[in-house]
């Protein structure tokens, strides 16, 4: 089968980790489903009035459309002219996969805007079906402000029209049904690659309790900076833990809370990593922690138990489907007395869970290979539909 994938969130120069779990979910697919993805976005630094790029990775084809930034000294004009832009060169796009790979059976949209906007018009001009895979966090009730107006509409309207909504958790399908949007769910969750992550080691006797923690380190989501106040207030009766923090966005101010407060001794930030330093990061790991406010499915924590690593997090999005007491141990977001107690009970008995039935779970629920099935068999439901 053809399949096209338009992605609302997919990696640029600048950004190159933005959308890697749509990414992830492509690269699981069998090898008779031909993929190609279609990009297109404005380029400042192109001097040409457009650029064609094609990669080949194996497991599909990644066309990218780029254009040069317009010179509009008018914002709101300069907004019209890229939108008008992007519409016409995704209609290239197609026509130049038509011509280059195949005629897509049908469209595979990951996330619901703004790429939805050119799959519904697809569907609607040209008789081109498409499923859709969300993973936004827009739909949580603390993003009620944000989803309001000509977006929601727009966003209704685009997962209304969709022929199946493959959300990454149900409590994700739950709060797109509170929306309005209404189809037929069937929740699939993130992949990892397992095959990239090991079995943790044993904690060394005498050694510091190694704690680790993946975010961006958006505050208003993430909560890190809670976060660092349950582990000052660790530190007060112990020191003999470390907090690793590996983060996508630079963090001068966390770094400054954490001189000021003489942590330094106790949380390290690494930056941004690649995928196998993070799994080097895992393997060394104890516990991972995750404060959240609010989420949907976050690959950190399956990326955890592939390590067989336990979890200490909050109970917000699709997180307490997958974390259950042998997994670990779940807290009320912005709950940091109760953060702080876990924290402390978790960091002498962590040793008691069984770290291969946890990287069991995650093999049998997120690998490659399963939720490649899973994706392929929502395929063949919509091939026998049209």
């Amino acid at each position: 089968m053809n399949v096209l994938h338009l992605l609302s969130w997919f990696p640029t120069p600048d950004n190159p980790t933005l959308g890697n779990f749509c990414i992830r979910q492509i690269e699981s697919l069998p090898e008779d489903c031909h993929s190609v993805i279609l990009s297109v976005y404005e380029d400042a630094a192109l001097r040409q009035a457009r650029a064609v790029d094609v990669e080949d990775h194996g497991r599909y084809v990644y066309v990218r459309v780029r254009f040069r930034a317009g010179k509009c000294p008018c914002q709101w004009l300069a907004r019209l002219w890229r939108r008008w832009r992007t519409y016409r060169l995704y209609q290239y796009g197609l026509k130049y996969v038509k011509q280059h790979f195949f005629t897509p059976d049908f469209v595979h949209l990951h996330v619901a805007y703004p790429a939805g906007r050119i799959a519904l018009q697809w569907q609607r001009r040209y008789g081109i079906p498409y499923l859709m895979t969300e993973h936004w966090t827009i739909y949580q009730p603390q993003n009620d402000a944000l989803l309001t107006g000509r977006l929601r509409r727009q966003v209704v309207k685009i997962g209304s029209h969709a022929s199946a909504i493959l959300p990454v958790s149900d409590d994700l399908r739950r709060n797109m049904e509170r929306v309005g949007i209404q189809n037929n769910y069937q929740v699939i969750f993130n992949v990892v690659n397992t095959d990239r992550f090991t079995l943790s080691g044993a904690h060394r006797d005498g050694g510091k309790v190694q704690l680790l923690h993946i975010s961006t380190l958006r505050d208003e989501a993430k909560n890190f900076s809670g976060l660092l106040r349950v582990v000052e207030r660790l530190a007060q009766v112990r020191r003999d833990f470390e907090l690793h923090v590996i983060h996508d966005y630079p963090a001068p101010a966390f770094e400054e809370y954490v001189r000021l407060h003489q942590l330094a001794d106790v949380v390290f930030f690494h930056g941004k990593q690649s995928p196998e330093a993070v799994a080097d990061y895992f393997a060394k790991t104890d516990l991972f922690v995750l404060f959240s406010n609010f989420e949907n499915l976050p690959c950190v924590i399956v990326e955890s138990f592939a390590s067989g690593v336990p979890v200490l997090s909050t109970r917000v999005g699709g997180i307490a489907e997958i974390v259950t007491p042998e997994r670990g141990v779940l807290v009320e977001a912005r709950d940091e007395d109760a953060l702080f107690e876990q924290m402390k009970d978790l960091m002498d008995h962590y040793d008691d869970y069984d770290r291969e039935a946890i990287r069991q779970y995650a093999l049998k629920s997120f690998s490659m290979e399963e939720i490649g099935r899973q994706i392929y068999e929502q395929y063949k439901r919509l091939l026998k539909m049209l």
